[in-house]
């Protein structure tokens, strides 16, 4: 039988308190004030913000053939899943070997993004944890640097593909607080938006099969802009 939306059931995470959350943010905030490079407060901060509206996106995934698909298998990315010394034999331009390059390059691990997050729902969990192990994979299609203004056109252009609450305070908190006196910034966030309007929904799109695509193809593939040169 062909799966539907409701093959899956609607998730139901257990979403804290309003003021709850909002004290979880708030601390969040100013830690990343204080150090913009706190991936551990950035998880914090996500899933206070993002709890809440898992349902509402619900349809992205359950709607799409992929999607379905990720549920149905739910494929992990992290190193008990992937072999990086593999991936960095690929060939020069393949997204195997970026992302391998990337991760290696910027001294980044998936360990941080191992365990999903405690939020009452295997569903919910398994979306938003899909979601964190596929982030530097998006750095990596969109080109967009792990420094400070890199995440902030990322979350830009996530904000323009999930409507994700946190996609959105960070890219506002982030050009507020960091980037807004740097020259073209406004214009480089605008088209980061873009970027994410026009290309096809990552939430639900299965890396893991073209690890050996160039990543020029996968751009064309999922109608994404090539970045500003």
């Amino acid at each position: 039988m062909t799966a539907t939306a409701t093959t899956f059931p609607v998730p139901s995470p257990v979403v804290p308190p309003l003021r709850v959350r909002a004290k979880t943010v708030a601390r969040a905030t100013r830690a990343l004030a204080r150090d913009p490079g706190r991936l551990d407060q950035v998880l914090v901060l996500a899933q206070a913000l993002n709890v809440g509206v898992v349902k509402e996106r619900w349809g992205r995934f359950a709607g799409d053939a992929e999607g379905r698909r990720l549920l149905a298998d739910r494929p992990i990315l992290d190193r008990l899943h992937v072999d990086m010394n593999e991936l960095a034999r690929l060939p020069d331009g393949t997204l195997g070997r970026e992302y391998a390059r990337f991760m290696s390059d910027n001294a980044i691990t998936s360990d941080p993004f191992h365990d999903p997050p405690s939020v009452g729902d295997d569903v919910a969990a398994y979306v938003m944890l899909r979601f964190r192990q596929t982030h530097d994979l998006w750095h990596v299609l969109t080109g967009y640097a792990p420094d400070v203004e890199g995440e902030v056109l990322l979350q830009a252009f996530s904000y323009a593909q999930t409507r994700a609450p946190s996609a959105l305070f960070i890219a506002a908190f982030g050009s507020l607080r960091y980037m807004l006196r740097r020259p073209g910034h406004l214009r480089r966030l605008r088209e980061a938006y873009r970027r994410g309007v026009a290309t096809r929904f990552l939430g639900a799109f299965r890396w893991e099969d073209h690890w050996r695509t160039p990543v020029a193809e996968l751009r064309a593939m999922l109608a994404c802009p090539a970045p500003a040169t």
